[in-house]
């Protein structure tokens, strides 16, 4: 492109030449062949003028050609690669008397400017036979990285009116058209300072750009100048750069840089670029900072990035001199909400809305899960905020790492409020062997149970405060692989619960009068002291052997296990009737206890009463259960004989005062499976 725009200059000087010398010793007709045969010499390519020009000597030397065209490369997909319907020509004649060039005036009517590219991957500007103008164009460089030189020129006035610029592809197929370019151009000596304006017609929309460069010579020399340049169309966008550039051997630009979009989606629309119909883009986006650019590095500092109503600022910087980019960002933000650009259902389930899948149609995929995007480039990002609105998860103060080098990547949360509670923690991604390996650490402190079951399961009836940690690994490139290989360890502890809608101690109260009154009732609520358990994960395989529940009149111990590959459950719960209305520290826990089994697939579990546990619990240990019952009638209070004898019968469904349909043991059932979709 340089040595492109080296002959043009050349042709440019030629024609001056031409203008001032010829129409003093060669008629019309001659001094149109000479330059039509210079300008043949020069691009190898044929020239043609049609008309007679016209001339003017005194007191500025002007010539003005019309219908001058210059052919195309052979295989072309057009006749010519310029046409030209009026070429008008100004020059100082003192000046040019004096040994200097100095264009008044150099306007181009109605160009068209086919740049072309062919299957072979070569341009049509790559002119074959530049050789002739080279001398001019050797010296014409050297003025430039001089500032002075054989040749002096000056360039008062440079416009184009109404041009057309096509760009065609072979290669891809690709075409472009520029119509109804109007440049204006003014350069009054090769140190500038330049300055143009333009604005053309593309896909529909005018484009203004407006440029200035203090020093030209600089740029081509390697010495820095100031420059400042701005593209903008209408009110969908703007681009701007104010600062110094540097060419030659080692180009470097920086300065204060600014990209302003009113429509993000509009402009890729214009642009031609579709994201795909899940992708829900920002409505106006801002970039601003200090910028620098030179072709290993690029970096941005006291940036603001501005999205809709989110703000955020920082620095960031790409080093690009390595095997692989390298990208590092710190940045800080207020409040952050990302729900207008989730994808549509991606959020939690709407109240009353039904986010599950159906029944039995759940399952692992077996898809390949592909992460090699993390190898594509190096990065050491972090990110502090006030708060995130997902929608999904929202969040309060936050503070995150994110580190990748090529083989894998690690998400550190040194800081995650959620539901008045705070989560710290990491997540790593293993790409050095044959199948990705993963890990995570966890740990929760203080998180409020009710908000967070509120907005991932639309479910606010399970109150508590939630201490957690896990400790887990897994490896493999499919959803199926990853469950497959899930080992660790974790431990949920829930303290000062409820659960709303039930009051187990009211309604064994009342089994004497009533039956066993398992109604959902919003006023009503079971509280707990404390709901614990933990867990260890091998190959798939979570086993919890120690649940435990304390609440008034109520004990709840479990143990069982849950296979992640079959998707199947295997698990005994005991609820125990004690004689105690405490919870955790309420002393003797014998009671009455009636074990259920919940087992089958997730989809459709099985949840009976374990009658033979209860058996063989009497049996084994007579005298414990006798005591159990005695106490829990002498404690529970007025009433408490009728409560036991309630609770008994409605077990052994000899309870004659309830109906078949209000089976305790049956609701409770129903209950339990309805908490797996049934």
């Amino acid at each position: 492109m340089k040595r492109f725009l080296i002959i043009v200059a050349a042709i440019l000087v030629i024609l001056v030449a031409a203008v001032v010398a010829l129409p003093f010793v060669v008629p019309k007709s001659a001094m149109v062949d000479f330059v039509v045969a210079k300008m043949e010499e020069a691009t190898g390519r044929k020239v043609t003028v049609g008309g007679e020009p016209e001339f003017s000597v005194f007191p500025d030397v002007t010539l003005s050609i019309n219908q001058v065209s210059l052919s195309n490369f052979e295989g072309g997909s057009t006749e010519n690669m310029a046409e030209i319907r009026s070429a008008d020509i100004k020059v100082d004649l003192m000046a040019a008397l004096s040994g200097e060039v100095v264009v008044r005036r150099f306007v181009l009517v109605e160009p068209v400017i086919v740049i072309e590219k062919n299957a072979e991957g070569r341009f049509n500007f790559d002119f074959g036979g530049a050789t002739a103008a080279a001398g001019d164009g050797e010296k014409l460089e050297r003025s430039g990285e001089s500032g002075g030189g054989d040749l002096v020129l000056s360039l008062d006035d440079f416009r184009m009116e109404n041009a057309t610029v096509v760009y065609i592809d072979a290669q891809t197929g690709e075409r472009h058209d520029i119509s109804g370019l109007n440049t204006t151009m003014s350069l009054p000596s090769m140190s500038g300072p330049f300055d143009m304006t333009a604005d053309a017609e593309w896909r529909g929309r005018r484009v203004n750009i407006v440029a200035h460069v203090d020093d030209p010579s600089a740029i081509t020399a390697g010495r820095q100048t100031a420059i400042n340049t701005e593209v903008s169309s209408d009110d969908l966008f703007s681009i701007a750069f104010n600062g110094a550039a540097t060419a030659g051997a080692a180009p470097e630009a920086a300065g204060r840089g600014a990209v302003s979009v009113a429509n993000v989606a509009e402009l890729l629309a214009w642009a031609d670029i579709a994201l795909g119909p899940d992708v829900r883009l920002p409505g106006t986006l801002s970039l601003e900072g200090d910028m620098t650019a030179s072709p290993t590095r690029l970096a941005i500092a006291e940036a603001a990035i501005l999205f809709d109503k989110n703000r955020i600022e920082g620095s960031i910087a790409a080093e690009l001199s390595g095997q692989r980019p390298a990208v590092t960002a710190e940045l800080t933000a207020g409040d952050l909400d990302f729900r207008a650009y989730l994808p549509e259902g991606g959020g939690a389930t709407a109240p009353g809305g039904d986010g599950a899948a159906p029944a039995g149609s759940a399952d692992w995929s077996d898809d390949p899960i592909d992460l090699s995007a993390l190898g594509a480039a190096d990065v050491d990002l972090s990110l502090k905020a006030s708060s995130i609105t997902t929608g999904m998860l929202d969040v309060g103060a936050t503070d995150i790492a994110v580190t990748g080098r090529g083989n894998g990547a690690e998400v550190t949360l040194r800081q995650l409020a959620l539901y008045e509670g705070n989560a710290t923690g990491s997540a790593k991604i293993d790409l050095r062997g044959a199948e990705p390996g993963m890990s995570v650490k966890l740990e929760l402190a203080g998180v409020q149970a009710r908000p967070a079951l509120q907005q991932f399961a639309d479910f606010g009836d399970f109150l508590g405060t939630v201490n957690a940690d896990f400790d887990l690994t897994t490896r493999g490139n499919t959803e199926r692989k990853l469950v497959s290989a899930l080992n660790g360890a974790g431990r949920i502890t829930v303290t000062d619960g409820a659960i709303i809608g039930y009051n187990l101690a009211a309604a064994v109260r009342n089994v004497s009068t009533g039956g066993l009154d398992m109604t959902y009732d919003k006023s009503e609520k079971t509280d707990f002291a404390e709901l614990s358990g933990s867990f260890t994960a091998k190959n798939g395989l979570i086993h919890n052997p120690d649940l435990a529940m304390n609440a008034p009149l109520l004990r709840v111990t479990g143990s069982g296990d849950i296979a992640l590959p079959p998707r199947t459950i295997d698990y005994r719960a005991v609820p125990k009737v004690v004689a105690s209305l405490t919870g955790q520290g309420g002393g003797d826990d014998r009671g009455i206890s009636v074990p259920i089994l919940i087992r089958g697939s997730w989809d459709d579990p099985s949840v009976q009463p374990d009658m033979e546990g209860v058996v063989r619990g009497v049996l084994e240990s007579p005298v414990d259960a006798a005591k159990g019952v005695a106490d829990t009638v002498k404690n529970v209070g007025e009433g408490g004989a009728g409560a036991v004898k309630g609770v008994l019968d409605s077990v052994t469904g000899n309870n004659s005062g309830s109906e078949k349909g209000d089976d305790p043991v049956s609701g409770a059932t129903k209950k339990l499976k309805g908490l797996f979709g049934d």
